[in-house]
């Protein structure tokens, strides 16, 4: 990258060419004030704060959107441009409500207010305008209040650059000018506009015009805890922020620091804040049809000892541990342990579908140990992306957004493969579609053209035209291409299906020894931590063969129980759906709430909330990532890694584990072997 040298404020400076001014300022300690410009969003260049006087120019121009060029020579805070900032401000002022700054959520956070008050600037009369003074709160999610909006633009941006939705839109003119959710040219709802709810919006609104609904009177941000933490609503693992007071989850957010594209969705933003009296306080225990609270000792001992009565009277083959994969690294490790060591099953599975951990595993056999799949930042810059399988929208959010953002910004061509979503006319797209059952001779027909052989048989097989076979695998020969495989195509993908994939990705280039652009999702959240650390039926931790002892997974518990293979399962979290299967004598479960809870259940213990649990995570690009508690566990709820090596004391073991750090101190020697 070529070097330019500059001078900002009689400052010599150097900066990469294609540098914004502002970027460039900021990197040499230089402080330029902005109000609509983000460092996750495009430059918009809308409320001209930053302007600058650069020699040459006859006007002052935006530093946010223009780039840095040879022997530049930038002034920063003449007087005249002070002058102008203080006005840009002041009109700014006049159409906002700064009387209700001593009630606003924002205060002491808002970039309005830190702006005014460090601008000292005079506070002008208010100008009328012809906006709701009500706020809107037509939703579940999000309070919009229009007399405090800024006209910044950063909403509108975010939307259609991050989940590509085109919610808001301008309307309106001079001090009239509203951002409302519009669709066909129309004010309309949020939900109508075709908003998601990621509550992207919320975090890049720079005043209180937008802000989450549990929000309210629930502490000034300055007095708001904030803790790292991973999302587990699915493999993907993203990063975020929750912000807590007291004891209450107040907000989640994306930290501060982190990638452009590093958002969260509403599964992360929103979906984990439910109302606490959901949640289960105590242990419970089946009397008849119905529950009665139980002490935690009690209970520990009560499943030590039904399982061990079963493990006495069918085996230990009889017995399994089960999780739905929003366990922690820690948690999985002394789950397994639990379940070989004291147990002695080898019926194990915390969260990995049988066909995903065969793909995984096979795909570490070719690009080595602690290579992993594209990010959604490079999947946004990629020139071809292949999507397998449907739902990708549903099951993992932000993978869909970074596939639309690189389909609508970076004209990548999009590649799908067996989904039910429709085409985007606006995008250069390919749908493809083999038979029923079929995707393996599809796999086997692109393969054949990337290596240039001949693909007409397994073509015909699958159901497709050469013709199709052959566009596809143009595109998975790209240099700058990546495969997105959903898990809704390992919900049915046998061994044959999974080797083809991979084969296809390998003759592509996508997959080589120290590369991987194929990325693999998993419906469970913590999959790949879950899955080197053994919790999976067909490997033990570090991904070690189990020599034939393969126990049974999750999916063929109900099968299992029916044919009187197993008689009794201990489950965390909420993976078995429904009642308790038929033939299991005994089935003790950790959940959140009582609709977790499978009917018959004979013992329930209150499992940990995401914001309650200290814990690491490994994430779809292999980083562990902490997990800290931004709450304290509710009173009566047990640590759910304390309840597992409480368990395993009630079987008479003396695991010496103090705290987390002596089980990672464990697990990280095991993985080492």
């Amino acid at each position: 990258m070529k070097t330019v040298n500059l001078q900002i404020d009689g400052k010599k400076i150097f900066a990469e060419e294609g540098t914004t001014i502002l970027e460039a300022a900021r990197q040499n300690g230089i402080d330029i004030p902005t109000l609509c410009y983000h460092p996750r969003l495009a430059p918009l260049g809308h409320c001209r704060v930053c302007i600058v006087d650069v020699q040459g120019f006859e006007k002052p121009i935006t530093s946010c959107d223009n780039p840095v060029t040879e022997g530049m020579v930038v002034e920063t805070s003449t007087p005249e441009i002070q002058e102008m900032r203080d006005q840009i401000l002041i009109l700014s002022l006049a159409t906002h409500p700064y009387q209700d700054c001593l009630t606003c959520e924002r205060t002491g956070s808002c970039e309005l207010q830190e702006k005014a008050y460090n601008f000292k600037v005079d506070l002008p009369e208010q100008l009328e305008r012809e906006v709701p003074a009500e706020k809107n709160e037509d939703n579940s999610y999000i309070v919009r209040d229009e007399e405090k909006c800024i006209l910044c633009g950063r909403c509108v941006l975010v939307c259609r650059t991050g989940p590509g939705c085109f919610v808001y839109e301008m309307v309106g003119n001079g001090v009239n000018t509203r951002v409302v959710p519009s669709k066909n040219g129309k004010e309309v709802s949020m939900e109508e506009a075709g908003c998601n709810f990621c509550g992207q919006c919320v975090d890049v609104c720079p005043v209180a015009a937008i802000t989450e609904k549990k929000r309210f009177a629930a502490g000034r941000e300055w007095e708001l805890s904030r803790v790292p933490g991973i999302c587990v609503e699915c493999s993907l693992g993203c990063s975020l922020e929750r912000q807590a007071s007291g004891n209450n989850l107040i907000k989640v957010s994306v930290p501060q620091e982190g990638e452009k594209v590093s958002w969260i969705c509403q599964k992360g933003k929103f979906g984990v804040q439910k109302p606490g009296e959901e949640y289960l306080e105590q242990p419970l225990k089946l009397n008849g049809n119905s529950y009665s609270e139980i002490s935690y000792d009690e209970a520990v001992k009560k499943a030590a000892k039904s399982l061990q009565e079963i493990k006495d009277k069918a085996g230990a083959d009889a017995l399994a541990v089960y999780a739905s994969g929003k366990i922690s690294n820690e948690e999985s490790y002394l789950l397994q342990k639990l379940a070989r060591e004291v147990l002695g099953t080898a019926n194990v599975d915390l969260g990995v579908e049988k066909a995903w951990g065969q793909a995984y595993k096979g795909m570490n056999e070719i690009t080595g140990p602690d290579v992993y799949g594209p990010t959604p930042a490079t999947m946004q810059d990629a020139e071809a992306l292949l999507v397998i399988g449907s739902s990708l929208e549903e099951s993992h959010p932000v993978a869909a957004f970074a596939v639309q953002q690189a389909g609508r910004f970076n004209d990548a061509v999009i590649v799908r493969i067996n989904t039910e979503e429709d085409q985007k006319g606006s995008w250069n797209e390919i749908q493809v579609d083999s038979k029923p059952g079929a995707e393996t001779a599809l796999f086997k027909a692109i393969t054949a053209a990337v290596k240039g052989d001949d693909p007409s048989n397994p073509a015909k097989e699958a159901g497709v035209s050469v013709e199709e076979v052959q566009k596809v695998a143009e595109q998975l020969a790209k240099m700058n291409s990546c495969t997105v495989v959903a898990p809704a195509f390992f919900a049915d993908a046998d061994s044959e299906k999974v080797e083809a994939l991979l084969a296809m990705a390998q003759a592509g280039g996508q997959l080589a020894y120290g590369r991987s652009d194929l990325l693999l999702l998993s419906r469970y959240s913590n999959a790949t931590g879950i899955i080197q650390l053994g919790g999976s039926s067909s490997y033990g931790p570090g991904l070690t063969a189990l020599n034939g002892k393969s126990g049974l997974s999750s999916a063929e518990l109900a099968a299992a129980a029916g044919a009187d293979k197993i008689k009794a399962a201990l489950v965390f979290g909420s993976g078995l759906v429904g009642a308790k299967p038929d033939g299991l004598d005994f089935l003790v479960v950790s959940c959140l709430n009582r609709d977790e809870v499978p009917d018959q259940s004979d013992l329930v213990f209150p499992a940990q909330l995401p914001e309650e649990k200290t814990g690491t995570f490994i994430n779809s690009s292999g980083q562990a990532c902490i997990n800290a508690a931004a709450l304290s566990p509710r009173e009566g709820a047990p640590q759910d890694w304390k309840l597992i090596c409480d368990l395993a004391e009630a079987f008479g073991e003396k695991w010496p584990y103090v705290s987390l750090d002596d089980v990672r101190a464990e697990m990280h020697g095991v993985a080492a072997e």
